[in-house]
């Protein structure tokens, strides 16, 4: 599991899904529409940047989940935190 946090959520994405995912659709989305904080190391995605870099610098943009759910292997997944009130 590739995981890290953001200013107001967590991305997370699933390895053993994204093993059977000919796309890499989330780096790329990543690298079109987001900052090009993913990259592709050994077939997977992973960071290309610190950790806690990729926090500061992630706009929560969402692309990486959309397409990987439209294009990949619906391995990513964004949470936002909803505040109650």
């Amino acid at each position: 599991m590739l995981e890290f946090e953001f200013r107001t959520g967590r991305v997370r994405i699933d390895l053993a899904k994204c093993k059977e995912c000919s796309t890499l659709a989330c780096v790329k989305a990543c690298s079109l529409y987001g900052r090009g904080i993913l990259r592709v190391k050994g077939g997977l995605p992973a960071l290309a940047v610190p950790e806690d870099e990729a926090r500061r610098l992630c706009i929560e943009c969402l692309a990486c989940e959309v397409q990987c759910h439209l294009h990949g292997n619906h391995g990513a997944s964004i949470e936002l935190p909803m505040p109650e009130g």
